[in-house]
């Protein structure tokens, strides 16, 4: 009982972020503790990558290895943040209100400028990953997905969930206590100093400033945030990371 109190968490938070096929049934309240574990998920999913990066350079180009890791990070993903990416921006700038715009966030179908920005993402990632110096690849590729999933924990635990109704994202929004707030964010910072050192802690404030950018304009625009949304702040700062790591992690 005591190893599923944990793991279960732990399971449900990797069924929810990675499509990885996992074959366990988590207990009743895993997926609202599972929020927790969200950074932790990230950070494995950062050393996925790395992996993958070391591995593919032995044997291809670099521009196809950049390539494969864009296509890995989404796939691993299942497209899941890169779906809330393009919803958000197709719901924050409909109209002519708060209803209206989370109904256009539901729609399964991207109108253009959701299409639009999900293409510069990729195409931005792709840019970023050749920017990187070898002697930080292996922490920029670590950092990325870390710091993204940890700004969904913070952003759940620091502002309200728009959609009323039972759904997986209010059972993440219940799990979100300030306990586990302090938790997630520290293992993400345990990682960012065991990696980095201080000179992690930019990337940080980089990404903290993007999580409350993008989660101020829900507010104004939907009186809160929804799963898209907080997909939308994970792929954003995963981003940031990659772009601002040259300049950071450099000096």
């Amino acid at each position: 009982m005591q190893i599923d109190y944990i793991l279960g968490p732990f399971l449900a938070a990797c069924q929810f972020l990675t499509v990885l096929p996992i074959r366990y049934h988590v207990p009743g309240r895993a997926l609202e503790r599972s929020i927790s574990w969200f950074p932790v998920v990230g950070t494995l999913l950062g050393l996925a990558l790395a992996g993958i990066d070391r591995a593919a350079q032995l044997v291809l180009a670099p521009p196809v290895v950049n390539a494969l890791l864009v296509a890995a990070n989404v796939g691993f993903t299942g497209s899941l943040h890169l779906d809330g990416l393009i919803d958000s921006v197709n719901g924050l700038r409909a109209g002519p209100d708060r209803q209206a715009r989370l109904a256009v966030m539901r729609e399964s179908i991207a109108s253009p400028p959701g299409a639009i920005a999900c293409c510069w993402l990729l195409i931005a990632m792709y840019a970023s990953l050749t920017s990187l110096p070898t002697s930080i690849r292996f922490v920029t590729l670590v950092l990325a997905p870390t710091l993204g999933r940890a700004m969904i924990l913070l952003a759940y635990w620091l502002f309200p969930y728009s959609r009323p109704g039972p759904s997986p994202t209010a059972s993440l929004k219940r799990g979100a206590t300030g306990l586990g707030a302090f938790a997630g964010c520290a293992a993400a910072l345990t990682v960012v100093c065991g990696l980095a050192g201080i000179r992690g802690l930019p990337l940080v404030l980089i990404v903290l400033a993007i999580m409350l950018t993008t989660s101020s304009l829900a507010l104004l625009r939907i009186s809160g945030l929804t799963g898209d949304v907080y997909g939308a702040i994970c792929a954003l700062s995963e981003l940031a990371v990659l772009a601002a790591a040259p300049g950071v992690l450099s000096r």
